[in-house]
C-alpha cells in the first residue's frame, strides 16, 4: 500500500511515539519511570487516572468501612496482581475479607487451576501494601475481639493485618458461584450474631462492603446477588460515583440473620500508578479512563506482552487460542518473522483499517475485551513468594533495548580506535588517553578543599 506523505509522516511519527511508550511501560520500577528521560530532556508522560469522584470516594470510603462486618474485595481474573490495591489491607484493618474473581468465563480453566493453587499456598493478602503499625495493632485487637465468638482459623499465610477467609471465581453473567458468595458471606459474619445474642440483643443484617478497581464488575455483582438490576452497570470506567447501600436476603426466609447489606462503592484506583506495567494491563482491561492513555501504545504493548507469555512457554496457560486468532482474524502469525507488538498493530492497520492504526488499536482492544482473542489471562500465577505477585514477563522490547545499547556501545568503540589509528598514520599527536578508573583512583587520592578552613 502506498501512502502519501502526510500518512508517511503521521505513520514514522506514531511509530515513534509507541518505541518510546513501549520503553516507558517496560520498566517496572518507580525509579526508572520518573527519572527516564529523552535526549531534549523531554519527560515521557504516565498513565495516571485519579478523577475527582474517585478521590471523593476513596476519602468517604475509608470512614465508611469502619462499620462495616465483612469485606468483599472484587477483582479482575485477567489481571489478578494488577487489580489488587495496595490499601486494601489498611481499609480492612482486622475485618474478614472475601477476594472475588471476576470475568472467569474470558480466562482459561489453566490459570483459574494455577491461580487457586497460588492463593492456597501463599493467600491472597501476601502482596498487600505496607500499613503502619496503629493499624496493625487495631486490626490484632479485632482479631482477637473475634476469636471470642468464632474459633480462630489455623493461620497458614502472614495476613495478620487482613484475614482472607475465602477466594471465589465468580461469573456474574451466568450467576455461577454465586450461591457460594452468599454462603462465604454469611460464614465470615457470624461472629457479628454470636456477640449480639451474648449481649441479648436482637440479630441485624450484616454490613458487607464491595470494594475494587473500576470496572471490575462490582454493580454486576451485586445485581446478580439481588437477582435484579439494582445497580447502575455499563462496560466502561467511572460508572458508579456515590456510595449506597442495598439489602439483600440471602433466602425465603424472612430472619435478619440470613440477610446482608451491601455496600455499592465507586472503583478506587491509587493516586500514583507506580508499576507502569499493571497501568497498562489494566488500561487493556478497560479499568481506567480511556482519556488517560494511548490506545496505539496499549493495543501493541499488549500484542508485545501475550507474545512474550508465548516465548515463555506459557501460552497454553494463558492464552491458548490467541496465534490461531490472529491468523484468522488479521492474517498473520504473532510469533513468527520476529514481529514486535509496533509490526504486529501496523499489520492490523493495513489490512483491516485501512492504513489507520487509530482504528486498529481501537479494534484489536475491542476483539480482547469481548473475548473474540479466546480466553486470556495477562498474569502469571507466582511460583514463589520472590516473585512479587505474578510470575516476571521479559518482554523482547527488553533484551532488543539492551542489545541496541551494546551494539552502539560497540560501534562507539570501533570508531574511535578507527580514528587513533588514522591519526597515527598522519603524525598527529593526540591528547594521553584518560581512563575512567584511572581518574577515578586519581580524584579519591586529592584532598578536596584542603586548606580550605584553616585559619577559622
Amino acid at each position: 500500500m502506498i501512502r502519501s506523505s502526510t500518512q508517511a509522516f503521521g505513520f514514522f511519527a506514531r511509530s515513534s511515539q509507541i518505541t518510546r511508550a513501549f520503553r516507558l511501560f517496560s520498566s517496572t520500577g518507580s525509579k526508572g519511570i520518573e527519572n527516564e528521560e529523552t535526549i531534549s530532556g523531554y519527560k515521557r508522560p504516565t498513565v495516571q487516572w485519579y478523577p475527582g469522584h474517585i478521590a471523593k470516594a476513596e476519602r468517604q470510603l475509608s470512614e465508611t468501612l469502619k462499620a462495616v462486618d465483612v469485606v468483599v474485595e472484587v477483582r479482575d481474573a485477567r489481571a489478578c496482581k494488577a487489580s489488587s490495591h495496595n490499601k486494601v489491607a489498611e481499609w480492612c484493618a482486622g475485618r474478614p475479607r472475601i477476594v472475588v474473581l471476576t470475568h472467569v468465563d474470558q480466562i482459561p480453566k489453566l490459570s483459574i487451576v494455577s491461580w487457586k493453587r497460588s492463593y492456597e499456598d501463599f493467600g491472597a493478602g501476601r502482596w498487600d501494601g505496607e500499613v503502619n503499625a496503629q493499624v496493625v495493632n487495631q486490626a490484632i485487637q479485632n482479631q482477637l475481639e473475634r476469636t471470642k465468638y468464632k474459633p480462630a482459623r489455623k493461620k497458614k499465610f502472614r495476613d495478620s493485618v487482613s484475614n482472607v477467609e475465602g477466594v471465589l471465581f465468580v461469573d456474574a453473567k451466568l450467576g455461577q458461584g454465586i450461591h457460594a458468595l452468599n454462603r462465604a458471606i454469611l460464614k465470615a459474619g457470624s461472629h457479628v450474631q454470636e456477640r449480639r445474642a451474648r449481649r441479648g440483643l436482637k440479630e441485624r443484617a450484616l454490613r458487607v462492603g464491595i470494594i475494587g478497581y473500576p470496572n471490575v464488575g462490582k454493580s454486576a455483582l451485586i445485581n446478580r446477588i439481588l437477582g435484579r438490576k439494582r445497580a447502575r452497570t455499563a462496560n466502561t470506567p467511572g460508572v458508579t460515583r456515590s456510595l449506597q447501600w442495598i439489602r439483600v436476603r440471602a433466602d425465603s426466609s424472612k430472619t435478619t440473620k440470613k440477610e446482608f447489606e451491601l455496600l455499592d462503592s465507586p472503583g478506587v484506583i491509587p493516586a500514583k500508578m507506580i508499576d507502569q506495567s499493571d497501568a497498562v494491563l489494566l488500561a487493556a482491561c478497560n479499568c481506567i479512563g480511556d482519556a488517560a492513555y494511548d490506545n496505539q501504545a496499549v493495543a501493541a504493548y499488549l500484542f508485545e506482552w501475550l507474545k512474550a507469555l508465548h516465548v515463555m512457554g506459557k501460552g497454553d496457560v494463558a492464552a491458548p487460542q490467541w496465534i490461531s486468532q490472529c491468523e484468522e482474524r488479521y492474517g498473520f502469525h504473532p510469533t513468527k518473522d520476529n514481529l514486535t507488538g509496533e509490526d504486529m498493530l501496523f499489520k492490523v492497520a493495513d489490512k483491516l483499517c485501512h492504513g489507520n492504526p487509530e482504528d486498529a488499536s481501537r479494534k484489536i482492544l475491542q476483539d480482547f475485551r469481548t473475548g473474540r482473542l479466546g480466553p486470556i489471562c495477562l498474569q502469571l500465577a507466582p511460583l514463589s513468594e520472590d516473585d512479587e505477585g505474578q510470575q516476571k514477563v521479559v518482554l523482547a522490547t527488553d533484551v532488543q533495548h539492551g542489545e541496541n545499547e551494546r551494539d552502539l556501545e560497540e560501534e562507539r568503540l570501533a570508531r574511535a580506535a578507527s580514528a587513533i589509528k588514522s591519526a597515527e598514520e598522519q603524525g598527529l599527536e593526540l591528547p594521553p588517553v584518560v581512563h575512567a578508573d584511572a581518574g577515578e583512583d586519581q580524584d579519591s587520592t586529592v584532598d578536596v578543599g584542603k586548606g580550605l578552613f584553616d585559619g577559622w
